[in-house]
């Protein structure tokens, strides 16, 4: 159930997406002018990566739901294959931006609370796509709860693609965490607020995501990346 964990991860969302929404997407891009065509072609590059028929293929090419869809480029390119693409976000702002950055018939942004995908009906996707979201998420509970809804609205035989931090070493990832906050509190904060728990999020070893993968009802059958904070997995959806 959405609490004050989300409360927080919506207002700092909004407010990025105030500040520069493509940069806080895609912080490979650069802040003070942000290239829309590089940033656009990104999304078609992961699109491409989530599809990789040589790790999963979908049942169909019905429904598509991406969980944390931004400014929604990775929707945009869902819809070259994909009947239907509805995008999540946390974030009211980034949904507003990218209603207007994506004006294609066969794409729905909605404003989720970010732990379920409300509205979209049980059994009726046919893939459904996350990436850097969980990575962002500052409980693994969240994640948890994002997972099982996936595996609610997939259809047997449905994809999960996902991607996620599972860089090794949770003693070094804390104290990253920790220093973090203790440079805010000594008011050396990172001037693009890229050091709070919001953006800082979540660890997941390779084993515990398999775990609550299988604990929602996927098996995995795809993986690359390993032990990376941009690790990839293929899951599908056995009911």
């Amino acid at each position: 159930m959405p609490g004050r964990t989300t409360r927080g991860m919506r207002s700092f969302w909004d407010e990025a997406a105030q500040r520069n929404a493509m940069f806080y997407v895609d912080t490979s891009l650069g802040y003070d002018d942000p290239d829309p065509e590089a940033f656009l072609a990104g999304g078609r590059r992961i699109a491409d990566i989530a599809l990789d028929e040589t790790k999963a293929t979908p049942p169909g090419h019905g429904l598509a739901v991406e969980i944390g869809s931004g400014l929604g480029r990775i929707c945009a390119a869902l819809s070259e294959t994909f009947e239907k693409v509805v995008g999540f976000d946390i974030s009211a702002e980034m949904v507003r931006q990218a209603e207007e950055l994506v004006n294609r018939p066969n794409v729905e942004f909605r404003h989720g609370n970010g732990v379920s995908l409300t509205g979209v009906d049980d059994a009726t996707a046919d893939f459904v796509l996350t990436f850097t979201v969980f990575q962002h998420a500052p409980r693994r509970s969240i994640i948890r709860a994002n997972i099982h809804e996936a595996a609610r609205v997939l259809r047997d035989g449905g994809v999960f693609a996902v991607q996620w931090n599972a860089t090794p070493g949770p003693i070094r990832w804390r104290a990253h965490r920790i220093k973090m906050g203790l440079l805010g509190r000594l008011g050396r904060a990172d001037a693009k607020g890229r050091d709070v728990p919001q953006f800082l999020g979540s660890r997941v070893p390779l084993g515990a995501m398999d775990r609550m993968l299988a604990d929602a009802g996927f098996i995995r059958v795809g993986l690359a990346e390993p032990d990376s904070l941009f690790t990839w997995a293929w899951a599908v959806r056995r009911r």
